[in-house]
C-alpha cells in the first residue's frame, strides 16, 4: 500500500468494462491506498476517489515482480511503481474483468450487486446465518456457491465445508436440524479460516500470491478432486455427482 502508480499500461480487450486508454490515464499517478475485496471481486482504492473493480475468473494473477522481471504473455494491465517495481495483471483465459469507478458509486454497480454476506466479514454471525438460511430452499451445494447468499464461497470450499459439517452436497436446506446448521456455520468460518491462513489452494502456476507463491492449502482437501480416492475418516470411496454444471465430491458414509 502507499505506492504511487507512476506509469500504466492497460492493453485494450474485452476483459476491460472500462476502455482501457481511459483506465490508464486515470490511475497514472495515481497512490494506491487500500485494497479490499467483495466476493470475489477485488477493489483497488487510489486517491482521489478512484476504485479499480478487478475479478480474476478462472486464471488471473496479480503479480509484484522487481524490475527486470517480465512476465510471460497475457498481461492485460501493467502498474510501473515509485519503487522500481511492477505490479502486473495476466489472465490466460480471460474470464475476469476490469472496471474504473468512482468511490461513491460502487454499491451501484451491477458487478457488486446483490454479493451476500462475506463469510470472513464481522458480519457474518450466526444470527444472521440462520435467518438468511430459514428464508432459503433447495441443495447445500447451489446455495453455498450462490454469491447472493455468500459473498465468494466457490467449488473447492463448499465441497470442503460440505465435507467438514457432514452434510451431503443435495442435501435439502429444509432438511437441517439445528444441530446441522449450526455446524455447518462453524464449517463455513472453520475452513475459509485454515484456506486464508494456508495462502488458498493452488493446482497450477496461475494461482499464487502477489509473490509468485502458491497456496497449501491443497494439502489439506479432503474430498475436493479426490473422487475414487478412499475418504480419510472412513476409508469409503468418494462419489462424484453433476448437478446444474457443477461437480461435487462426497463421502457416502460420512455426510448424510
Amino acid at each position: 500500500m502507499g505506492r504511487r502508480w507512476v506509469a500504466v499500461t492497460a492493453k485494450p480487450g474485452r476483459i476491460f468494462r472500462t476502455p482501457a486508454p481511459a483506465a490508464a490515464r486515470a490511475l497514472r499517478g495515481a497512490r494506491l491506498e487500500k485494497a479490499g475485496r467483495r466476493g470475489k471481486v477485488l477493489l483497488l482504492e487510489f486517491d482521489g476517489g478512484k476504485v479499480l473493480l478487478v475479478h480474476l475468473g478462472m486464471s488471473g494473477q496479480v503479480l509484484l515482480v522487481p524490475p527486470a522481471e517480465h512476465p510471460e504473455g497475457h498481461v492485460h494491465l501493467e502498474a510501473a511503481l515509485d519503487d522500481g517495481r511492477k505490479l502486473v495483471f495476466r489472465d490466460p483465459r480471460k474470464f475476469g474483468f476490469y472496471r474504473l469507478a468512482k468511490a461513491g458509486e460502487t454499491d451501484s454497480l451491477r458487478e457488486l450487486a446483490g454479493i451476500g454476506t462475506d463469510p470472513t466479514a464481522p458480519g457474518f454471525t450466526w444470527e444472521k446465518f440462520s435467518a438468511d438460511l430459514r428464508a432459503r430452499k433447495g441443495a447445500l451445494k447451489p446455495l453455498l456457491m450462490d454469491q447472493s447468499f455468500f459473498g465468494g464461497i466457490g467449488n473447492i470450499y463448499s465441497d470442503e465445508i460440505l465435507f467438514a459439517s457432514r452434510l451431503r452436497p443435495m442435501r435439502g436446506v429444509e432438511t437441517l436440524t439445528p444441530v446441522e446448521a449450526k455446524d455447518l456455520f462453524h464449517s463455513v468460518r472453520d475452513v475459509l479460516a485454515s484456506a486464508i491462513g494456508c495462502g488458498g489452494t493452488s493446482f497450477d502456476e496461475a494461482f499464487t500470491d502477489v509473490y509468485g507463491k502458491p497456496g497449501l492449502y491443497g494439502g489439506r482437501l479432503a474430498v475436493y478432486g479426490k473422487q475414487g480416492e478412499p475418504c480419510g475418516h472412513c476409508s469409503t470411496e468418494l462419489k462424484l455427482i453433476r448437478s446444474g454444471g457443477r461437480s461435487s465430491v462426497f463421502c457416502p458414509h460420512c455426510q448424510k
